[in-house]
C-alpha cells in the first residue's frame, strides 16, 4: 500500500500538482516494488497517490479509482479519493480500507500489507483488516519521521496534526515489522524486540537511461539537484561559490522549493549562476554527468539529519561524477570512502573542498567517481535492498 506515480496518471499528476512534486518518494517506490518483483511472484498494489491537497495544491477535487499494473498482469489499483483539504485523510482510510478488505478476501495465503510511509489513513485501515482477518501482518516502511517532515503551519494543519501524533503512538504498537532509512529511528518509534531492517535507500540503475554527457574542457561545473530548502543547506552553497571568483566555474541547480525566490535573486547578479527549477529526471542525470562536482550541502544541524539519508546521494554517486558533502549521521559510514567532506559545516568548508577538488587531475576525479558508481550500483541495487525485505517479512 502506496503512494506512487503510476504511469498511467503521471502525466496528469505533474500537470495538476501546484509546487513541488514528490519525485524522489515516487522513485524510491518504484524501486522497493520492483526489486519485490524479483523475490515475490503476487505482489499487488493498493495505490493512493501522495499528491498536494485541494484547492492549494492540487487542481482537481477528487481523483478517480483506476486500474492498473505494474509488471505482467497483476491486479493493481489506483484508489480515488476525495482530495479535500484535511478531510482527504478521512477519504484516504475509508477507500484504503475497503480495497484492502477486497484484497484479504481474494488472498488465501499468509497476508503481508506492506505500507510506504508514516501514512495515519493507510496504517489505521491496515489494522483494522489486521483486527478482522487472521493471518495478516504489517511491515511499515519509514523513510521520515513525521516530526521533522514539516508541512503546512496553519492553524487546521497544527491540529490535525497533534492529533495524528496522538493516533499514531496507538497505531505504532499495532505493526509487526519495520524498514528504517536510519538506524537512529529504532529509539523513537519505540520498536523494541520486533524485526527491522536498514535499508537506507535503493538504486534502480533499470530507469537510468544511457547518457552519454562529456564534460566540458577549461570549465568547471558545480552542481545541485533536489529540494531547494533553507534548512537542507542551498544557501551555504550559494554563499561558498560567491567566494569564487574564478570565470572558469559555474554553479547549476534544478529543483524546487523555499529557497527558490532567493537563488533567481542571486543568478541576477551572477551569470555564471544557472537555475532550471524542475525538470525531467533524464535531464537531471545528463547535468550530472556533464558536472566537475557533485554536491550535498546539507549540514547536520538538526536532529532531523539522523534520521534522513539524502536520497541525491545515490544518485549523485551512480552518475560516476566526484561529490562533496559533510558528513551526516543518517548516512552509513562506508558511503564517506568513496566521496570528498567537506573540512567544515559552512560555506567556507564548502568552498575550500570545491575549489580543491575542481583543480584535481581529471582522470584522478574520474577514478573516485567511478568508484563510488560501483558501490552503489554492486551494494545498493533494487535486488540487494529488497532482498532485505524479503528475508525479513519471510520470518515475521
Amino acid at each position: 500500500m502506496c503512494g506512487l506515480f503510476p504511469n498511467e496518471i503521471r502525466e496528469s499528476i505533474e500537470r495538476k500538482s501546484k509546487g513541488p512534486i514528490q519525485y524522489a518518494a515516487d522513485a524510491l517506490q518504484w524501486s522497493i516494488v520492483k526489486g519485490l518483483d524479483l523475490h515475490i511472484n503476487n505482489i499487488n498494489i493498493i495505490n493512493l497517490p501522495y499528491i498536494g491537497s485541494y484547492p492549494f495544491r492540487y487542481k482537481d477535487i477528487y481523483i478517480k479509482t483506476s486500474e492498473f499494473s505494474h509488471i505482467n498482469d497483476t491486479n493493481d489499483v489506483n484508489v480515488g479519493f476525495n482530495n479535500i483539504t484535511i478531510y482527504k485523510f478521512y477519504s484516504r482510510y475509508v477507500n484504503a480500507k475497503k480495497h484492502l478488505n477486497i484484497w484479504s478476501k481474494n488472498c488465501k495465503n499468509n497476508k503481508v500489507i506492506l505500507i510506504y510511509a508514516i501514512h495515519t489513513p493507510f496504517i489505521k485501515a491496515a489494522i483494522e483488516i489486521k483486527e478482522k482477518i487472521n493471518n495478516v501482518k504489517i511491515c511499515l516502511i519509514v523513510p521520515d519521521l513525521p516530526k521533522f517532515m514539516g508541512g503546512n503551519n496553519n492553524f487546521l494543519y497544527k491540529i490535525m496534526r497533534k492529533y495524528q501524533d496522538y493516533l499514531l503512538k496507538q497505531y505504532l504498537n499495532e505493526v509487526d515489522a519495520f524498514v528504517l532509512l536510519s538506524k537512529h529511528m529504532v529509539e523513537p518509534l519505540s520498536i523494541g524486540s520486533r524485526p527491522w531492517v536498514c535499508m537506507e535507500g535503493i538504486y534502480d540503475n533499470t530507469l537510468v537511461p544511457n547518457i552519454q554527457s562529456a564534460k566540458p574542457l577549461n570549465k568547471k561545473i558545480i552542481f545541485y539537484s533536489g529540494m531547494l530548502a533553507s534548512r537542507y543547506g542551498i544557501l551555504n552553497l550559494m554563499d561558498a561559490f560567491s567566494m569564487i571568483k574564478d570565470a572558469r566555474y559555474s554553479l547549476w541547480i534544478c529543483g524546487d522549493g523555499d529557497a527558490k525566490d532567493e537563488i533567481k535573486r542571486r543568478m541576477n547578479s551572477d551569470s555564471r549562476i544557472k537555475f532550471y527549477g524542475q525538470i525531467p529526471r533524464e535531464k537531471v542525470l545528463s547535468f550530472q554527468k556533464e558536472a566537475t562536482v557533485l554536491v550535498n550541502p546539507r549540514t547536520s544541524e538538526g536532529e532531523f539529519t539522523k534520521y534522513s539519508f539524502p536520497s541525491k546521494i545515490m544518485e549523485y554517486f551512480a552518475s560516476g561524477t566526484a561529490t562533496i558533502m559533510h558528513k551526516l549521521p543518517g548516512i552509513p559510514e562506508d558511503y564517506f570512502n568513496y566521496c570528498f567532506v567537506a573540512d567544515r559545516e559552512d560555506a567556507v568548508g564548502l568552498y575550500n573542498t570545491i575549489t580543491k577538488v575542481c583543480e584535481m587531475n581529471q582522470i584522478e576525479l574520474e577514478v573516485i567517481g567511478r568508484k563510488a558508481q560501483n558501490f552503489i550500483l554492486e551494494n545498493k541495487n533494487i535486488k540487494k535492498q529488497a532482498g532485505k525485505i524479503f528475508e525479513m517479512i519471510k520470518k515475521i
